[in-house]
């Protein structure tokens, strides 16, 4: 009897579920993600451009408040994808785009960078050549109670 109820009990605990509100819920906090695909011969050169262009943008984002964090990614193990990106907003209205946001970008880049946009233009178009873009996801965190 004792064997039964204990199989009956285990059992029944693989049928557990959890409920969101209650057992979890999700952060308000989003992460947009871009998976990249770079020739591996070219990861260094890669983000060493990456670090003249995007990684300038987000720092300048992250100083005026329109992102919480940024973060960037690799894997020396994996043959395709090999880099990740990734944007923290504060939550969902954070992540809508506005000319008055781009307008601030812009000027700040300009203020701290200089006019440069031939050379950012050169490097931008160069990604095309040795990158994939394989995926773009917004994700958040998951945050058990």
């Amino acid at each position: 009897m004792k064997k039964l109820f204990l199989l009956t009990l285990m059992s029944s605990s693989l049928f557990l579920s959890a409920e969101l509100w209650k057992d979890y819920e999700p952060s308000e906090q989003q992460i947009q993600l871009t998976v990249v695909d770079v020739q591996s011969n070219y990861l260094d050169y890669y983000l060493v451009n990456l670090n003249k262009t995007w990684v300038r943008a987000m720092e300048v984002q992250k100083d005026l408040g329109q992102i919480v964090d940024y973060g960037v990614y690799t894997s020396d193990g994996a043959s395709s994808p090999n880099v990740w990106l990734t944007i923290t907003y504060a939550d969902m209205a954070s992540m809508a785009p506005s000319k008055e946001k781009e307008d601030a970008v812009n000027a700040e880049m300009k203020k701290r960078y200089g006019d440069n946009d031939e050379e950012m233009e050169k490097i931008s178009k160069g990604y095309e050549e040795i990158r994939k873009m394989v995926d773009n996801q917004r994700i958040n965190q998951v945050i058990f109670k």
